[in-house]
């Protein structure tokens, strides 16, 4: 009797569940596509309380043959899979388009390069009727998908390697300064607007940033999680880094206030290296000051690599790592001065 009374009450409950538009937008993502959107389907959530909405930027790879052969497999009465066109075939315009052609009065979105936990979306909307924020998001795991070249996916997720942003280092639920892969109320974007499409990267930045200064909150709850499958190359990891760096110059030039200091962090590290670098061909206390610099942060490298278990060459490998990243974030922002 008593699984009887409970069995109705979790019917009951999801009867209630808003309905969510879950967003993917692709290009060119043969390898991961199947991943992230299978991960979407398998979700614990009342399939005919959700969508998932595919936003192609006109991909010339296997991406929508895949796309459309999951869909044929697993679309149904009650459970809708859409695929619609991005021809500006950037993120910002691909999750407008997506937006605007939701059904839901909430919206949420992966990547590409991710995966979804089975409860991400039931997380995402219980920690939502919870706290009632503008967005929530919640624990970034970072690997790569071939399990190769760990090194990368450590780097990545070290507070060294990354600052202390909650979504990738942090195990405590709260109030943060964004989100990542959040779930947002689709009544905010009617409020703030859309997602500003002169940006390549940091879309999600400069929207929160407007989102904030509107009195919107962000809320983290750890017990949401996605896998992020980095790029597992020292030149993708520095190319990706160089350009996030780019892009918040950018940002900062017009919205000071979307990005945090820990964004900031590298771009100084470069400008003293550079300084001192210049003024220690003259000025020999110059030269030594650049140098400590430069060993102080291969030293704490190696210090964060063993914290995060890294094993024999790793221990080797990650202070370099870990430099390579910083300066090629860092060397981004001066590229930025130029966009």
């Amino acid at each position: 009797m008593r699984e009887k009374v409970e069995k109705i009450k979790e019917q009951e409950y999801e009867a209630d569940l808003p309905f969510i538009s879950a967003l993917l937008v692709t290009k060119n993502e043969q390898e991961y596509v199947e991943l992230a959107l299978k991960s979407l389907i398998d979700q614990t959530y009342p399939k005919n309380k959700y969508e998932i909405i595919i936003v192609d930027g006109n991909s010339t790879d296997d991406t929508l043959k895949i796309v459309t052969q999951i869909k044929r497999q697993y679309q149904t009465e009650v459970f809708s899979i859409t695929v619609l066109n991005n021809p500006k075939q950037i993120l910002a315009s691909g999750w407008n388009i997506g937006i605007k052609a939701s059904r839901g009065d909430y919206v949420v979105r992966i990547d590409a390069h991710a995966r979804a936990d089975a409860d991400f979306l039931m997380m995402s909307m219980k920690t939502m009727l919870k706290t009632n924020a503008s967005c929530v998001g919640g624990k970034l795991i970072t690997k790569t998908l071939s399990g190769n070249n760990d090194t990368i996916s450590k780097i990545l997720s070290s507070p060294f390697g990354v600052g202390n942003s909650s979504f990738r280092v942090s195990d405590t639920a709260g109030y943060a300064d964004t989100a990542v892969y959040g779930l947002y109320k689709k009544k905010v974007f009617e409020e703030v607007g859309y997602f500003n499409e002169k940006y390549i990267r940091n879309q999600d930045l400069e929207m929160h940033s407007r989102i904030k200064k509107t009195g919107g909150k962000f809320y983290f709850n750890p017990q949401i999680k996605c896998t992020y499958y980095a790029r597992n190359t020292m030149r993708k990891m520095a190319k990706q880094a160089f350009q996030n760096g780019m892009w918040n110059m950018v940002l900062l030039k017009e919205d000071g206030m979307g990005l945090s200091i820990r964004h900031l962090v590298p771009f100084a590290f470069v400008n003293f290296l550079i300084v001192t670098g210049l003024g220690g061909i003259y000025k020999k206390p110059l030269r030594v000051m650049g140098i400590f610099a430069a060993l102080l942060h291969l030293m704490c490298g190696f210090i964060f690599g063993i914290r995060i278990g890294a094993k024999g060459n790793e221990k080797m490998e990650m202070p370099f790592l870990f430099l390579l990243l910083h300066v090629s974030y860092g060397a981004g922002y001066f590229s930025g001065l130029l966009k």
